[in-house]
This record gives structure tokens, C-alpha cells and sequence, in this order.
């Protein structure tokens, strides 16, 4: 059986961190969020795998190749236009024609081995199946009605209140040949799969509870974090490479990966989950905590706080600072007792504008997203969900109430009034 993994999209909901890359190669953990899945999938026993390109293809092509390094044999396909994700698997029709089933999913969806094994049975047994995940939120998922575990109605973001259940489709999907038919008819994949159903085929809904996340906007990335950790600690991954230079007066606690050529100094504080990459910086005094991703050649300050953050290739947090639950692109530069906070005066959900209109998080604790080569000035400060676009300065001391655009300078602008003194008497 072939895999079919979705990979051509803009990422436009996860901007400014997919401006100058696609979603599909955005750093989880050290490494592009499409590798993961390709390993996820490998170690479900696929390695023929068909990736559908557009959008800045160049980057995963090049990265990938013919996919020896990662024991599978990778080909492109080509979605010339984004017309939608039934478009995207029509593109691959040729190259998967030869098999009687496939397997499908997005190059976003960050989950466990198991569920894509279980998928994969589940099909054999029966017609084709699609893997199912328990959310909180149906309206914003395609959602399905079972009968003894087989799908009678799969709806695509039903109206609150008029969800079948509460049973969304995560992602992964086998299917048989039949499935292009009926997409090239119909131009939507659910509804595809609907009419594949009424004419009869059998579509298994394989219910899992094992972590699953769809990173499709920026707090997911966070959210993203502890499923990869749990992967790369079932994988019994070396802990702490040969050449990392760290103190013996520094604290190293829980599960902590220290990549080649980090150096961690005196007094720093590592409190796992923690990953630090390659040719990383941690200075002295430091406390790193709760899932921080500390990518290849960041560096942080004297004595700063990052908390369940993550830090792309380059960037730099200076000293006395602290970063709650942020997530800084490519070369980001922090400055000196900047505080990016992440938990509001009231408590409530933190919220964030995306296309123009307010999204919940559902969470009460979400930082700053920061776009590839900004710059923050000492002692300016971050209210919670914001985003600071790519390439934009914000000035020293200025508190940013609201998100700010790409290239952007924003000033503080200030007025000094002198007022004579008396002398002293």
C-alpha cells in the first residue's frame, strides 16, 4: 500500500511563520513538521509515498529528495493551483492507480504510529476506513454519524448545535480507487466519501484515543510539542550528545535532549520535557521549562525564563527576559527584559485574529507569535496573543496591545516635560 501525504497548501492561518516557507517545513523539534510524519508513517510499514507539492515545493523537494536518507521512496506530485484538498488527491491519481488502496493524510497532522496502523487494518477488514478523534469543538472539523462503527454521515464543519457527534475525521484515511471518481464528481473530498457511502461501499470509522493534533494555526505548534516528545522518548533517542559543553554547576532535570555542540552554562536550570538543538546557546541563570523547543544555533541570555516555547533556527532571546508559551520564527531577536506574557489579568481564554476576525485558543495561556527576523527592543512588552509580523522592529519600552503587521516599525512616542526644581535650602 501507497501513502499519500497532502503537503501543496500556503499555511496562510500559521502566517508570519509560513511567509518565506511552506507549512510543511516548519521546525517541530528539530525538524521540518512533514519529516515527522514521514517517520510516523514509515513505522506504520509504508515506505512508498507519493507528496503533493505546490506551493514553494522547491524547499520540500530539495529537503527530502528521493527519501533514501529516511528508508522510503518518495515521488512529487503536482497541485498547480490550490483548488482544494479533493484537487490535491486527484493530482496523485496516476501515481497511485497501480494499488487497490491507499493511504492518505496531511502533512500537518502530528499523532501516534498506532493510529495510523490501526487505519490501515481497519481498511483490510473492510472497505475503506478513516481514523476518528474525540473533539470539543465538532463544528470546526469534518464530523461523522456511526452505526456499529461504520460511517452513515460525515459533514464538513456542521453548524454548532446540528453536529451528528462529536466524532471529527483526523486526518488519516485509506481508500480504495473509488475515491477518485467519486471526488471528481462531486469537488469536495467529504462529500466525495458521502456518496461513496450511499452507493454502498463500507467506510470504517476507526476510533482512537491515542494525542493527535492538526497543526493548521500557530498555537498548535505548543500543542504539538508534548506528542513529539512522547514519540522521541518511546524511541529511546540519546539524551545528550558527545560534543554538548555543559556546567557542572548546571541543573539538568527530567527529560531533557541536548543536541551537538550546545553549550549550557552555569546556574541555567533545564527542567524537562526541554530539547535543545544543535550549536544552541542557554547562559547562565537561566530556567527553561514545560516543552521548550530550543532550535539549531538559538541562544538565550543571562538569566531569562522560557516557558512551553519554541525557538526556530537563529533566534535570540537577550538577558533578563521572559517568554511564556511563544513561538519565535528565524532569526528573532529578543532584547533585554523584554517580557513576552501569556496569561491575561482576567484569567479568560486568550484570543487571537486570524483572517480578520477573533479565535479562541482554548486556552488560558498563549504568548506571542513572532515572524522570521523581527526585532523586539529591551523592556517592551507583549500582551497575550498577539503577533508581531515578519521582518517588523517593535522600540524599546513600547507595550503592544494589538498584532503588528509584516515590516513594520512601531514606535513609542513620547513627551518630556521639565519643570523647574527649587534649590535646596
Amino acid at each position: 500500500m501507497k501513502a499519500l501525504i497532502l503537503s501543496a497548501g500556503y499555511g496562510t492561518r500559521l502566517h508570519p511563520l509560513t511567509q518565506y516557507r511552506p507549512k510543511a517545513m516548519l521546525p517541530l523539534l528539530g525538524k521540518p513538521m512533514l519529516h515527522h510524519v514521514i517517520d510516523t508513517v514509515r513505522e506504520a510499514g509504508l515506505t512508498e509515498i507519493v507528496v503533493v507539492v505546490g506551493h514553494q515545493r522547491e524547499q520540500i523537494e530539495s529537503y527530502f529528495g528521493d527519501g533514501k536518507h529516511m528508508d522510503v521512496n518518495i515521488s512529487y506530485a503536482l497541485q498547480a493551483e490550490p483548488k482544494g484538498e479533493y484537487d490535491a488527491v486527484l493530482a496523485a491519481e496516476t501515481q497511485l492507480a497501480d494499488g487497490d488502496r491507499f493511504l492518505m493524510t496531511d502533512c500537518d497532522i502530528i499523532t501516534t504510529t498506532e493510529r495510523f496502523k490501526e487505519t490501515v487494518q481497519a481498511a483490510k477488514a473492510h472497505d475503506m476506513a478513516l481514523s476518528l478523534v474525540e473533539v470539543p469543538n465538532p463544528s470546526q472539523f469534518g464530523v461523522v454519524a456511526l452505526a456499529e462503527e461504520e460511517i452513515t454521515t460525515i459533514v464538513e464543519k456542521p453548524a454548532p448545535g446540528t453536529e451528528p457527534s462529536n466524532l471529527a475525521v483526523a486526518g488519516v484515511y485509506v481508500f480504495t480507487n473509488a475515491v477518485f471518481d467519486a471526488i471528481r464528481k462531486t469537488k469536495e473530498l467529504e462529500v466525495g466519501i458521502q456518496q461513496l457511502i450511499n452507493e454502498g461501499h463500507t467506510v470504517y470509522g476507526s476510533h482512537s484515543k491515542d494525542p493527535w493534533v492538526d497543526v493548521g494555526r500557530t498555537w498548535n505548534i505548543l500543542e504539538a510539542s508534548p506528542v513529539l516528545f512522547e514519540r522521541i522518548r518511546q524511541n529511546k533517542r540519546d539524551r545528550i550528545d558527545a560534543s554538548a559543553s555543559i556546567s557542572d554547576a548546571a541543573h539538568i532535570i527530567g527529560d531533557v535532549w541536548i543536541g551537538p555542540r550546545a553549550r549550557i552554562f552555569p546556574g541555567a536550570a533545564l527542567v524537562g520535557p526541554v530539547y535543545v538543538g544543535p550549536d544552541a546557546i542557554v547562559g547562565n541563570n537561566c530556567l527553561i521549562r514545560d516543552y521548550t523547543v530550543i532550535d539549531l544555533g538559538a541562544s538565550i541570555g543571562f538569566s531569562c525564563e522560557v516557558r512551553n516555547s519554541v525557538l526556530m533556527p537563529g533566534s535570540r532571546i537577550g538577558h533578563l527576559a521572559f517568554v511564556g508559551d511563544s513561538i519565535l520564527g528565524y532569526e528573532v531577536d529578543i532584547g533585554a527584559s523584554v517580557v513576552l506574557s501569556n496569561y491575561r489579568f482576567d484569567g479568560a481564554e486568550v484570543q487571537v485574529m486570524l483572517r480578520g476576525q477573533l479565535a479562541s485558543t482554548h486556552t488560558d495561556k498563549f504568548g506571542a507569535v513572532v515572524g522570521d527576523t523581527a526585532k523586539i527592543g529591551c523592556g517592551a512588552v507583549v500582551l497575550p496573543g498577539r503577533t508581531i509580523g515578519y521582518n517588523s522592529w517593535i522600540d524599546p519600552a513600547v507595550v503592544v496591545k494589538t498584532d503588528v503587521a509584516d515590516n513594520i516599525h512601531l514606535q513609542l512616542k513620547q513627551e518630556y516635560l521639565e519643570k523647574k526644581r527649587r534649590g535646596p535650602t
